[in-house]
């Protein structure tokens, strides 16, 4: 019999090579508390879409495996589509702020990374190249690591 339970999703789905090919894995906290892993073939849509902490309803098979229920119409049923709203590009001052702010502390983070990786990499001659491209990839990880 197949349950329908909620989850919060743990972290971002990965790739990884099984002894059945590429697959995606992500990791979900059951509303019981168990921790459990959802997996899906590589470029699964659904699965990559799925954000840290964000809440999302499973299926647990009667073997224990779990997998995504994905919200859609019912057949036949045209999905309810609302008109967007018209942007005109104008921002509030908070709404500016906050984007100001993020972009600021990112920016620090990022001339972190930078002063590390030059400090590390200087000591073997690296190029330039190097270092921007080691800065980036420690920002990139910093943010997958810390949710940010």
């Amino acid at each position: 019999m197949t349950q329908v339970l909620t989850a919060q999703f743990l972290f971002p789905a990965k790739e990884f090579d099984t002894q059945y090919g590429p697959r995606l894995n992500a990791k979900i906290k059951v509303a019981n508390g168990e921790e459990a892993k959802l997996w899906g073939p590589p470029g699964d849509v659904a699965l990559l879409a799925l954000r840290r902490g964000q809440t999302i309803q499973i299926a647990k098979d009667g073997k224990g495996k779990y997998s995504l229920v994905e919200q859609a119409s019912a057949p036949g049923q045209a999905p309810v589509v609302g008109d967007a709203p018209l942007d005109d590009g104008a921002l509030d001052g908070d709404t500016k702020s906050v984007i100001a702010s993020y972009i600021s502390n990112r920016a620090a983070l990022y001339s972190f990374c930078y002063q590390e990786a030059s400090r590390e990499l200087g000591k073997h001659d690296a190029s330039e190249e190097t270092i921007k491209c080691a800065a980036s990839t420690l920002f990139i990880a910093a943010q997958k690591k810390f949710g940010i």
